[in-house]
């Protein structure tokens, strides 16, 4: 037996990526009933399908991303043996459904997914070791190849290659919904992402140093710049916050993150390249220097995506565990506030001696 409740759920043109399809799973006909009602509370529709014994269901519900949220909830405390499953659609073709999400209130206007997604989606972002490791290496080699020829463009390139989106903002991820496993792999995805960049770039910088030819082209002063040293402190450090802030709507919402990820790699690859460099090079102001720039942008940026995801309404489902979460979140700010505010003390008295 199949019913279908409406046709509004389809519509030429509707972004798929702001959709989501529930496949609700129950066991008996009370719970499916008790599923329908919190499925018409949300105004929502769906079809439905039993199985020959009338004991199995399955209903399909079509639901704007950021509507799953607070459906999973409800139906999470239906009684009986409830199964949800959230899908993104390839395609949707229809009609009527732009119309019907009209007026449905407040909470289908912001497009912030729910928080099983989120985790999920922080998860995927995270690549196995040897890929990141390869991946940040060859940024690595990059990144001290545009600061040798000075090439914003290479520089680029450097950071189109760097994945270092995914560590950032699975640990930040991970701090506010309280998921101790995911924070560790970030944090040491992030410590070894930084490790494995610095030594493919001293090492092919010493290499570089090796070449007369390589050595007489470097316009040394000019490559060294580019590792922001020398700029304003608070510059750098709006620059790493606004890429957390970017990172956090991105990994909260149905925004690309592919860019962003971009622009969270250009507050760290060049300085590192610098860094290389400056090594090779012997100068010992800028490799500092830069150092110090890497850890206050790092710093900044989990700031920034922690600050945002938790704005954005994001923590975990059970309450008793919102108020242990709040507090280990102010911690780890705090910390970082601290980590950060030395470094930038750090980074003002390199400047000034440069």
């Amino acid at each position: 037996m199949i019913e279908r409740d409406g046709n509004r759920w389809t519509a030429p043109g509707a972004r798929t990526s702001n959709m989501r399809l529930l496949t609700v799973l129950t066991d008996s006909q009370s719970t499916t009933g008790e599923v329908r009602a919190v499925i018409d509370r949300h105004d929502l529709e769906y079809s439905l399908a039993g199985h020959d014994d009338d004991n199995d269901w399955t209903i399909t519900v079509p639901a704007p991303a950021h509507a799953v949220e607070p459906l999973v909830d409800e139906l999470q405390s239906v009684a009986g043996n409830v199964t949800v499953v959230v899908e993104e659609p390839m395609a949707i073709v229809g009609s009527e459904w732009d119309g019907a999400t009209e007026g449905r209130g407040e909470w289908l206007s912001f497009e912030r997914i729910s928080r099983s997604e989120l985790r999920s989606k922080a998860r995927s972002q995270l690549p196995s070791l040897v890929i990141f490791a390869a991946m940040t290496a060859i940024s690595g080699v990059v990144a001290t190849t545009g600061v040798l020829l000075d090439s914003l463009a290479v520089l680029v390139g450097a950071m189109v290659i760097a994945p270092l989106l995914g560590p950032a903002m699975a640990s930040s991820v991970a701090t506010v919904l309280d998921e101790r496993r995911l924070f560790v792999r970030g944090v040491e995805l992030q410590l070894a992402g930084i490790g494995v960049a610095m030594a493919s770039a001293l090492a092919f910088a010493a290499f570089a140093r090796t070449s007369s030819v390589v050595t007489a082209a470097v316009d040394l002063e000019a490559s060294l710049g580019l590792g922001s040293h020398g700029l304003p402190p608070s510059l750098l450090v709006t620059v790493a916050v606004c890429s957390g802030i970017a990172g956090g709507l991105g990994m909260a919402t149905t925004g690309i993150t592919d860019l962003i990820g971009v622009m969270i790699a250009a507050a760290i690859m060049p300085p590192i390249g610098v860094v290389g460099v400056g090594v090779a090079w012997g100068e010992p102001a800028a490799v500092l220097g830069s150092l110090v720039v890497v850890a206050v942008n790092l710093i900044a940026i989990n700031v920034g995506a922690i600050a945002t995801l938790w704005t954005v309404g994001f923590h975990p489902s059970d309450r008793s565990r919102i108020r242990t979460t709040r507090g280990a979140i102010i911690r780890r700010i705090v910390l970082l506030l601290a980590l950060l505010l030395g470094a930038l003390r750090l980074l003002e008295a390199v400047s000034s001696g440069l």
